[in-house]
């Protein structure tokens, strides 16, 4: 049996039902950004687990008002917004050291339709990659190049198109997704992948800044895969604070802005974190309830960490 439509009063109704305190203001909450949105999708720090159980459905901790949890819903949201803003840096100079590097290694102006110009199945495993995987990776790859090359409707790919009757890769990067990418990199030949550290060193003004003047591909192959699965949590909307990514799940949002750093010169990184450690501030100081909850999530230690960092500049 499905779920029943409930008025906006009604679902204030379920609410204090199950321990969560409203106010006036609950109403115009609900009804603006939705009931599943805030309540659903931010609850969980907020659940009386054992209450919860012995009920059969939601019990929230004693004290939880409506607006603590829709404070959340507002942090993540906040998080999101600051957090996308260096992700599209981060993306820029990636799409631009890989179609210089490769278009570098390859002049002809179509390079990146052929096979022979992508690494081999044997390097692809040796990267730790499932060779079974490479054939279908690199007919994706192409495909997808294709396909933007001769169908694209984005004019700056139409003009190159209907003009010179072909699209150079430093154009068609433009035309990519983040993921896109990230699966351009992974089919690089190893040289190449090597030339593309060293870009991304030069061009965020690394070179002799210490563990991050160096580079090497392993750690691009991860931090890529991490950032394009944050830059999708949040350009779709999903849970930011709490999220964990990669491999048994294992980097949260503090890893994540080590792995950040890398894409970013030293000038924007500084003002994301100072941006950040004064969201995170404001935020503690809000009410108790939320400043548990990023407590939980271990924000402080992170914000500490980055204070620590900003002070040593």
């Amino acid at each position: 049996m499905g779920k029943p439509f409930l008025s906006i009063q009604q679902q204030i109704e379920l609410l204090e039902s199950r321990g969560v305190k409203t106010d006036d203001a609950s109403g115009s909450i609900l009804l603006r950004e939705g009931y599943y949105s805030v309540v659903n999708g931010y609850k969980d720090p907020f659940i009386d687990r054992e209450a919860t159980a012995a009920a059969g459905d939601d019990r929230y901790r004693e004290g939880t008002t409506l607006t603590d949890i829709y404070d959340l819903f507002s942090f993540d949201r906040k998080l999101r917004g600051l957090t996308f803003h260096y992700l599209i840096k981060a993306e820029a100079a990636v799409r631009t050291a890989i179609s210089y590097c490769f278009s570098d290694a390859h002049r002809e102006e179509d390079a990146y339709l052929f096979q022979a110009n992508y690494c081999s199945k044997e390097e692809f495993a040796a990267s730790g990659n499932d060779s079974n995987r490479y054939a279908s990776e690199i007919t994706g790859l192409i495909g997808i190049l294709s396909s933007r090359a001769n169908r694209s409707g984005a004019s700056f790919i139409t003009h190159y198109r209907e003009s010179y009757g072909a699209v150079p890769l430093w154009v068609l990067t433009n035309d990519l997704t983040f993921g896109n990418l990230e699966h351009f990199f992974n089919l690089m030949k190893p040289a190449e992948q090597r030339d593309f550290c060293k870009t991304v060193v030069h061009s965020t003004g690394r070179l002799g800044d210490g563990k991050l003047g160096y580079f090497d591909v392993q750690r691009a192959r991860v931090s890529l895969e991490v950032l394009v699965k944050f830059r999708n949590i949040c350009a779709h909307d999903e849970r930011l604070y709490c999220a964990r990514v990669g491999g048994r799940k294992a980097v949260n949002y503090a890893k994540m802005v080590w792995m950040l750093e890398r894409y970013l010169t030293k000038p924007e990184f500084l003002d994301f974190l100072a941006d950040f450690v004064s969201m995170i501030e404001s935020s503690l100081a809000k009410d108790r309830a939320f400043a548990h909850v990023l407590i939980q999530a271990g924000f402080p230690e992170i914000a500490s960490e980055i204070k620590h960092r900003l002070n040593e500049q």
